[in-house]
């Protein structure tokens, strides 16, 4: 019989305790939320949305954030978590130490030569911030890097799998320009809910 505590769920559950210590300070923008609460969003997209289950990119998803925001580094995770994981998120962590144009362009760079399974990461990254920052003034900038970054992987995409995380994003793109700049997400929920009453 296969052993539980030596199953790759045992694996993904330490990942999970692993970043909800290293963010457990940290919230997001609004000064109220869990940053953590990214974190979990992100890896559900990655998971039930995009049907993601290499896991892998799973626990590379889950510590995505914990290299750039908390100052852990690369060497800590592989030794916890192995090389490929510690890879993937190095593909998914900028670099800091550059000046942000040169960040930004160097990013965007390493994201077009990655995996494609860390592209689809990354997509399940962006799919989040769009749907949390409806609203909010980090809107205008989220979707300019949606749009570029997206555009960027419709080159380099190939599988159905990619091309469906890919198509969820652009949809939600397309929404979310519909909406405009000045709804609140609580807004959009009640047109949605008064569109429904009329069907």
């Amino acid at each position: 019989m296969r052993s539980e505590l030596e199953s790759g769920m045992q694996v993904v559950l330490r990942a999970f305790r692993y970043a909800a210590i290293k963010h457990r300070y940290q919230t997001l923008s609004d000064g109220q939320t869990p940053y953590f609460s990214h974190i979990v969003r992100v890896t559900f997209i990655l998971r039930d949305l995009f049907d993601i289950d290499d896991q892998e990119i799973i626990i590379a998803t889950v510590l995505h954030d914990a290299v750039e925001d908390t100052g852990t580094s690369l060497e800590e995770i592989g030794q916890l978590f192995g090389r490929t994981i510690a890879y993937y998120v190095e593909a998914l962590t900028k670099n800091e130490a550059l000046p942000k144009k040169r960040r930004e362009r160097e990013y965007d760079e390493r994201l077009f030569n990655a995996p494609e399974i860390v592209q689809i990461a990354k997509l399940a990254d962006i799919y989040d911030n769009l749907s949390a920052r409806v609203g909010t003034p980090k809107l205008p900038n989220t979707l300019e890097n949606a749009r570029r970054i997206s555009a960027g992987f419709e080159k380099t995409i190939r599988t159905r799998r990619g091309k469906n995380a890919l198509r969820h994003v652009r949809q939600l793109i397309a929404e979310v320009e519909k909406i405009g700049p000045v709804s609140s997400p609580e807004t959009t929920i009640e047109k949605r809910g008064t569109q429904l009453q009329g069907l």
